[in-house]
């Protein structure tokens, strides 16, 4: 699903205008800059994402109507959007991930902060292949939206020969349905509203 139908379905749900929910969503997505294909639902489509989306926004947004709705919500629903009703953890996604997935080394880092920030991914999972979502070039774009433009820069040399997502993501075996199928119920109903 694209992001406008996203916005359509949470305006659906939590009432308001679709324009409402487009920055949660437009975050959700934002793996898709980085590698164009279902497989960058691996950096943000779960319960660690839904974290940095609460982190991002707040706990809750007013929509048009007046009326508070959990960022938490929206980014949940987005996820199950996208996988057949699923809301899976890193743990889900990295568990069977390739062997070089697990060879991601991480630089020495001073800033107490970005390293925070950085091993966070393996903090939630225990896997270290989940490192890809900080140890990238999808990483330097999270960090410079959750730590800055100075951070960022920093991260990047630390990086140096950065591994880029669009390279490691097509080796990402997927072993479940819910990795690559979209709720049908909500293409449903995307599609009965185009036709009326």
């Amino acid at each position: 699903m694209n992001i406008w139908q996203h916005c359509l379905i949470s305006q659906r749900k939590f009432g308001g205008q679709p324009q409402d929910y487009e920055q949660v969503h437009t975050f959700m997505d934002s793996s898709k800059l980085f590698f164009y294909h279902f497989k960058h639902r691996a950096l943000l489509h779960h319960l660690f994402g839904v974290e940095l989306a609460m982190r991002l926004f707040g706990n809750r947004i007013k929509n048009t109507d007046g009326k508070m709705v959990l960022v938490r919500d929206i980014a949940v629903e987005h996820c199950k959007e996208d996988l057949d009703g699923k809301i899976p953890t890193l743990f889900d996604w990295f568990k069977d991930s390739p062997s070089f997935f697990s060879t991601i080394e991480v630089p020495d880092i001073q800033d107490n902060d970005l390293k925070e920030f950085i091993w966070l991914p393996y903090l939630r999972s225990g896997i270290r292949g989940s490192l890809i979502i900080t140890c990238s070039d999808f990483g330097i774009h999270l960090v410079k939206i959750f730590l800055g433009i100075e951070q960022a820069i920093s991260w990047a040399r630390l990086l140096q020969a950065s591994v880029q997502v669009k390279e490691v993501l097509p080796t990402l075996q997927l072993h479940h349905k819910w990795q690559y199928s979209p709720q049908k119920e909500e293409l449903k109903w995307l599609e009965s509203i185009q036709s009326s």
